[in-house]
């Protein structure tokens, strides 16, 4: 799957032509792999050949044929054909990946890829996207999925991979286009992209959006969102250049914490059960990105890049969750056979009208009640960073290298205001039937603690591709970084400080018989620092990083002339010190965990011919624990589905039409293991598709149907407890109608 879909298009007589050749140009470009030209409404769109196709990292120097790692593309041409308004719903066409859910400032994007946490790893045109949001695809020229352990690359993280969202650039033709969707979940969303050049050089480009939307099956979540995006380059295609560019989301949600799980899997409760207080809860996110680039080429073997960033992402989440109660018996006669009634012992727990009875075997489901959760919190983070690389292509004696060799610097803060939590302050609502709104206590504005988190990382890197052979060639790197986190509580008083020193290597043989296929053996590793996601505590101050390595046996070709893409991988990632809690000591964690994953995964993109397109994938994955759910104890990996796959094709008729379809399938994932056994999220097949049509050379309508069939299903999992728990249910059927203007 990852050769498809970073092309850059020429369009010739583009003027004359309209917005459909920009289209339908885009959409070829992206997926067509042959160097070819396609005629598009009388104009003619050079394409450019695949297997020549770079990824959008510097670090990458070879084709991404040639790049010893699995790496999945979600172009442009699929986020417009699926009508993609999010980075989640785009990451559905990558599989390997699973959403999870969380608590308080836990919100936004947080997923697991391959088996491992990733919501620290997620990028924006190669440097970290540290803050806490729901990231739009407004401004995506592609999504590019680097899979397994690179911190070589990235840094901290990455034991699974990490996520790269690619931002669309000025370019040196004119793009003036519009769209409006409506859809049957009250949504409407506009974008506009306009593009103007400001010399032979030069150039203008502004992207917009602005978006109302409720969730179908979800009666009370809601998305309202805008976001601009304007960016300016000089120097394009010119051996020195500067891109400034600047990046702005706003969100106000009301969220979603789905529903409770009940005695190992989620409750029998109709789709559209809601246990948060809507009248209050929010997710309220403010972001601001300005980053700056800058290139150099000397020649034909010296260049050097440098890129820096300023973020500002703020956040505020007045939220309620789901959360069972911790009374175990009644103080009057049992209201249901067996019910337990209290003795007076000093471990009774009676029932309130706050405090409801733990779910019990035997429980009649009318009769369970459900506490309100409010862990609200509210924050911001801001990011200072600067990457500087320098490319260096030299021999030494038969064998040609290309060196990248880089310096990191990077400043995050995270500072937080966590409240008192209100779930003694709200009566118990009914599982079954859930009252939306019930009477609480307002806003919480009482303090529970103010922790303000500082980590700044210096990294220094170099990664040598060398060639031995026409057919043989190594990459190997190495990268040193010193992670510093301090930590202050002004509320308890404390403070803490740590300092890591890790070396992370990485090591790879490729074999290329030919220009279109090639096999590579790898070898890469990462760390997790114990501040990683920017939290400190008494249990972590004092551990040094997780570490883990990954062997991975993986194939790369081209076939029909280049216009179809096959990959598959074997890959053994493992985690032989993972955190957790310490078995001679519960108030603290100990790295005597292992996590373990081993999988394979194929993917295919690309034509089948000229008019047929298809994007898709499929992972199998076999992760374990040692000590996550306790000293010597053997479970699952939580969120991991064993089989995953996904598979999105269309085609386009000569007269106009273009039709496609897809279908995601995951198989169930263990939420948790305790004495009583896995808790499990059932697995789900889902359905979608669209019809496009251009009615005029300016204007195109596209219908898209998503979860055809209205499959009840559940996306994003947080487990922490029998107690404390939910899964957030999928949308329901969802039409929605596009225009499509462009001059």
């Amino acid at each position: 799957m990852g050769e498809s879909a970073l092309t850059t298009i020429r369009t010739l007589g583009r003027q004359a032509a309209g917005p459909a050749s920009l289209m339908l140009g885009t959409a070829v470009a992206a997926t067509s792999a042959a160097a070819q030209t396609v005629a598009v409404n009388d104009s003619q769109v050079e394409t450019v050949n695949v297997t020549a196709q770079r990824t959008s990292l510097d670090k990458l120097t070879e084709k991404v044929l040639n790049t010893p790692q699995s790496i999945d593309v979600v172009p442009l041409t699929v986020i417009q054909e699926q009508g993609t308004a999010s980075l989640r719903d785009a990451l559905k066409n990558v599989p390997g990946i699973t959403l999870n859910s969380g608590e308080g400032g836990a919100h936004g994007d947080t997923v697991n890829l391959r088996g491992f946490s990733a919501s620290d790893d997620f990028f924006l045109d190669g440097l970290r996207d540290t803050g806490f949001y729901d990231r739009d695809s407004f401004n995506d020229q592609a999504v590019e999925v680097y899979k397994g352990p690179a911190s070589t690359l990235f840094g901290r993280g990455s034991t699974g991979g990490v996520i790269n969202q690619v931002s669309k650039t000025p370019q040196l033709y004119p793009i003036t286009d519009a769209e409006v969707t409506a859809g049957s979940n009250a949504e409407l969303r506009e974008t506009a992209d306009f593009n103007r050049m400001l010399s032979d050089s030069s150039a203008l480009r502004v992207n917009a959006m602005n978006e109302t939307a409720h969730v179908a099956g979800r009666d009370f979540v809601r998305n309202r969102l805008w976001g601009l995006a304007p960016s300016i380059a000089f120097g394009i295609d010119e051996p020195t250049s500067f891109a400034l560019s600047y990046y702005h989301e706003h969100e106000d949600n009301v969220p979603d914490f789905g529903i409770p799980f009940l005695f190992g899997k989620p409750a029998p409760v109709p789709h559209d059960s809601y246990y948060g207080l809507p009248s209050d809860d929010r997710w309220n996110a403010d972001v601001d990105i300005v980053t700056g680039k800058f290139t150099h080429d000397f020649g034909s073997d010296l260049s050097i890049t440098d890129k820096a960033r300023y973020g500002h992402y703020r956040f505020d989440s007045p939220l309620t969750a789901p959360h069972y109660g911790d009374a175990n018996c009644y103080t009057g006669s049992a209201p249901f056979a067996g019910g337990p009634v209290c003795t007076g012992a000093a471990s009774d727990v009676p029932v309130t009208p706050i405090d409801p009875l733990f779910p019990i075997a035997g429980m009649p489901l009318d009769q369970i009640l459900v506490q309100r959760d409010r862990p609200s919190a509210d924050g911001l983070v801001t990011t200072l960073m600067n990457e500087t690389d320098v490319t260096w292509k030299f021999a030494t004696g038969p064998f040609a290298h290309t060196l990248v060799a880089g310096v990191e610097v990077d400043r995050e803060e995270l500072d937080l205001v966590r409240f008192q939590n209100q779930d003694d302050q709200i009566v118990a609502t009914p599982l079954l039937d859930p009252d939306p709104h019930e009477a609480f206590p307002g806003h919480q504005t009482a303090v529970r603690s103010r922790p303000d988190t500082v980590g700044n990382t210096v990294g220094a890197y170099v990664v040598d591709t060398i060639q031995l052979a026409p057919q043989w060639s190594v990459v190997a790197a190495v990268r040193e970084d010193r992670f510093n986190a301090t930590y202050d509580e002004p509320v308890s008083g404390s403070h803490f400080d740590h300092t890591d020193w890790i070396v992370t290597p990485r090591a790879a043989l490729v074999f290329k018989p030919s220009d279109t296929q090639s096999y590579y053996f790898s070898y890469g590793t990462s760390f997790n620092p114990s501040a990683e996601n920017l939290s400190l505590s008494t249990r972590t101050v004092d551990l040094g990083p997780e570490r883990d390595r990954t062997f991975e046996l993986g194939a790369k070709q081209q076939w029909l002339g280049g216009m179809l893409s096959v990959t598959g991988a074997l890959f053994d990632t493992e985690m032989t010190n993972a955190r957790i809690a310490d078995p001679l000591n519960p108030s603290l964690q100990a790295l005597a965990g292992d996590l373990h994953v081993r999988g394979a995964e194929i993917g295919i993109a690309g034509n089948i011919t000229a008019n047929w397109e298809v994007l898709g994938g499929y992972t199998y994955l076999d992760g374990s624990s040692e000590g996550l759910f306790g000293a010597g104890v053997k479970g699952p990996i939580p969120n991991t589905a064993h089989n995953q796959a996904n598979l999105w094709t269309t085609y386009d008729f000569d007269s106009g039409w273009k039709i496609g379809g897809g279908v995601n399938y995951m198989s169930r994932r263990a939420a948790f293991k305790d004495s009583t056994g896995v808790a499990h999220a059932p697995g789900y097949v889902t359905f979608d598709a669209m019809v496009s049509y251009p009615v005029t050379d300016n204007i195109t309508l596209q219908l898209n149907g998503t979860n055809l069939f209205d499959r009840y299903y559940l996306t994003n999992i947080y487990y922490t407890s029998a107690a404390e728990n939910h899964a957030v249910p999928g949308p329901g059927r969802t039409l929605s109608l596009t225009v499509a203007v462009s001059y």
